[in-house]
């Protein structure tokens, strides 16, 4: 049971026990919050694209999310990725365009093994991608610029730091606010908070920010 472990609570202090305290009137709130997990979350698998790729399961990846699509300003890197291809998210769609082919990232992973994939639709072509080694298994999770030279994982995509030449780990991700001037990126609760966050101070000198201001909002 896994309350097993609930039912006692044992206080000590100097390393000497002072207390025993049973916790049995806690089983039933903790298996209410389990069935509400239960009636709210999904279990869901995540592979892209989701293509035969020979070397590799068809279940990369499996990971608990809400049933219902839900706001993903808050979410970063991996965490965004995976949801927001999941249609887990509130208008956020997948940052992942671009197919990794074995010509992708060139002066990267010399030890990549060459592989083919198809996709599942009649008529579709093979082609050669790669994969790498991960732990104990071979991985094909790499996002890959748009120009084609540079290839990152999936935690860095979506992260507010642009780590591709052209930005495009970032520009399709809808978890931030671009600063008008530079390449920068801020989370969008820090836009229009009163705070200065942009160097170019475009987060807060703006159309938006400045009806703010007039209803009410004041610089801090």
């Amino acid at each position: 049971d896994i309350f097993t472990d609930l039912q006692r609570f044992e206080i000590t202090r100097n390393n000497r026990p002072v207390g025993i305290y049973h916790m049995l009137y806690c089983t039933k709130g903790l298996s209410n919050l389990v069935n509400l997990h239960n009636d709210m979350c999904t279990r869901r698998s995540f592979r892209f694209p989701d293509h035969q790729i020979f070397g590799i399961p068809e279940v990369m990846n499996s990971f608990v999310l809400p049933v219902l699509p839900m706001t993903c300003d808050h979410l970063y890197g991996e965490n965004y990725v995976f949801t927001s291809c999941n249609s887990g998210c509130r208008n956020s769609g997948c940052p992942l365009k671009k197919l990794l082919t074995y010509e992708s990232c060139p002066t990267k992973f010399p030890q990549r093994v060459g592989t083919y994939a198809q996709g599942r639709n009649q008529g579709d072509e093979p082609y050669l991608t790669f994969l790498t080694r991960k732990n104990a298994w071979y991985t094909n999770e790499h996002f890959v610029c748009s120009n084609n030279r540079k290839c990152l994982p999936y935690s860095k995509v979506c992260d507010l730091v642009s780590d591709c030449e052209d930005a495009s780990d970032e520009v399709n991700c809808t978890n931030h606010f671009k600063c008008a001037a530079i390449s920068q990126f801020i989370p969008k609760a820090q836009k229009c908070d009163g705070r200065f966050n942009c160097l170019d101070l475009s987060d807060e000198c703006n159309e938006q920010c400045s009806k703010q201001i007039l209803d009410g909002w004041f610089l801090k």
